[in-house]
């Protein structure tokens, strides 16, 4: 009897709250907006410090030269200091972001983590690494929803979604775009809808955005003259697009492959850290002055590339050279993510194959612009393998609807290849590397099994391990406990045969101790095909 009590008043605990939670999604919304904005803008101010400071006036004076070297070989150090005291703050974030809802990871010093996010981020972005602001602005809104949780003493299911909203209203301050925070964080963060989850991340990102756009305007992320090119057969067109998504997908697999190997190359050097930190330092130091375009994010190279005539053997030169320089600014584990770097190259790879279609076919140069957009939205969906979100971020960045149709097209070609070339995304492959918590061993999971209960909700995408699945055809792990199944806005406590379905929810009840390590197991049961 006492189980049965247990189990409904959990129930009712998930049950209740909405409005307090929905409340606090705007107030996590609005902090993170006010905090992403002052990282955008610190992030504006390094740059236009770079371009003063470093010139070719620099050569007539060596002292001075020496001496803003010496910056940014401090600069490293520092920041290294800081991703190594701080683990969870270094790289992207986004992959830490599914650690934490996966309850794989925990922010410990959530605050003085933000704190080193921020910091490290404007310092070794700011120093020319080839670095987006995106990752860190998920992850600082993550630490905003999770500081939130603890300040209002909220539980773990409503940790999960002020975490999502945090790290929604992140994206959308980043780039200007709240719908893609808010698709990005149910294709990529929960993969799954719900109605609750939309409107908590929905309130968020809207609050970020409206805090974002009175900081740096109406205008759109990029400032690009588009027009859709309209004087050619749509058949051939429609041809060009799926030779486009094809060559796209090979070459996110090439930037997948060149990062995790990087990574590795950067590890298993043998030399002492200090001067592999140098290295990139000093290499970061000679680029801002030889190619000072392609340090930082590259956000004003994507503006600038309808403008300058640059030959298709020179764009693969600055491709290679961005796709080098961002791995290995990434493998060094400072706070900075790919996003951007990622739509830059694409951009890069649509204005090389609209040159190409250009000069074989004597087209105009609206086209220029117009792949670049497609390029852009081609390889992030090859690289994250999140179609959706790279449809609807770069309408949102480019302010431009006309080529919806262009842009889907190409992002499912990208899509399907790399399916075919069994591309796992990005993120999927550094939260696999990235360290987690520590799980206890199952003698240390008997002695707590009687102990604190906690809910996790799994969602069931079809062909899982769960859909179409009696509760009783299950292989469940040891003391997890079904105790409600949601289905659109019912809610019912199930029977050994009740059927779970594609587009449930479950609610199931487990041991505090053990929710760490069941919960990824059990979410993969519910989502992997």
């Amino acid at each position: 009897m006492s189980k049965k009590r247990e189990i409904k008043n959990h129930v009712e605990l998930l049950q209740k709250g909405n409005r307090g939670l929905y409340a606090l999604s705007l107030l996590v919304g609005l902090i993170t907006g006010i905090i992403v904005s002052i990282y955008r803008y610190g992030l504006n101010i390094a740059s236009t410090l770079r371009e003063h400071y470093i010139g070719k006036e620099l050569l007539n004076d060596p002292s001075r030269l020496l001496f803003i070297w010496g910056i940014f070989i401090a600069i490293g150090f520092f920041v290294d200091y800081l991703s190594r005291k701080f683990p969870t703050t270094g790289g992207s974030g986004i992959p830490q972001v599914k650690a934490l809802i996966l309850r794989k990871l925990d922010y410990i010093f959530w605050l003085k983590e933000l704190l080193v996010k921020f910091f490290g981020g404007l310092l070794g972005i700011g120093a020319g690494l080839s670095l987006g602001r995106e990752g860190p602005s998920v992850q600082l809104g993550s630490y905003i929803g999770y500081g939130f949780t603890k300040i209002f003493k909220r539980n773990y299911t409503d940790e999960k979604y002020l975490v999502t909203a945090g790290s929604s209203a992140g994206l959308a301050g980043a780039f200007g775009a709240p719908l893609a925070g808010v698709i990005f964080s149910m294709e990529e963060l929960h993969r799954f809808f719900s109605s609750k989850l939309i409107i908590c991340t929905f309130l968020a990102s809207i609050c970020s955005n409206f805090v974002a756009r009175r900081i740096f305007g109406m205008d759109p992320s990029f400032s690009l003259s588009i027009k859709y090119p309209t004087d050619i057969n749509p058949y051939f067109q429609f041809l060009f697009f799926t030779i486009f998504g094809i060559v796209v997908a090979f070459f996110g697999k090439l930037f997948t492959v060149s990062l995790i190997k990087t990574q590795d190359i950067f590890k298993e050097v043998k030399l002492p850290r200090f001067i592999k930190i140098s290295f990139v330092m000093t290499l970061s130091f000679i680029i801002c002055f030889v190619m000072p375009d392609i340090t930082g994010g590259g956000h004003e190279l994507v503006e600038e590339l309808p403008h300058i005539n640059q030959t298709i053997i020179f764009l693969l030169f600055i491709f290679i050279v961005k796709l080098f320089f961002t791995t290995l600014s990434y493998a060094t584990g400072f706070q900075g993510g790919i996003f951007l770097p990622m739509l830059v190259l694409g951009a890069v790879l649509g204005k090389i194959y609209a040159l190409v279609l250009i000069t074989f076919f004597n087209l105009n140069s609206d086209f220029v612009v117009h792949y670049m957009i497609l390029g852009m939205a081609g390889f992030f969906v090859a690289v994250v393998r999140a179609p959706i979100t790279g449809v609807i971020l770069i309408l949102e960045m480019t302010g431009s609807f006309d080529h919806l149709l262009a842009i889907a097209t190409v992002s499912i070609v990208a899509y399907y290849i790399t399916d075919l070339l069994k591309l796992e995304p990005i993120y999927e492959i550094l939260y696999e590397r990235m360290p987690k918590k520590k799980i206890e061993d199952d003698l240390e999971e008997e002695r707590h099994e009687h102990h604190n209960k906690t809910l996790i909700c799994i969602p069931v995408s079809a062909e899982s391990e769960f859909d179409e699945k009696l509760v009783k055809e299950i292989s469940w792990p040891k003391n997890t406990l079904v105790v409600a199944i949601r289905r659109g806005d019912t809610e019912y406590i199930p029977k050994g045969s009740s059927k779970i379905l594609a587009g449930d929810v479950l609610v199931l009840l487990l041991p505090e101790k053990q929710a760490d390590k069941l919960n990824e197991t059990l979410f993969k049961m519910g989502t992997a095909h």
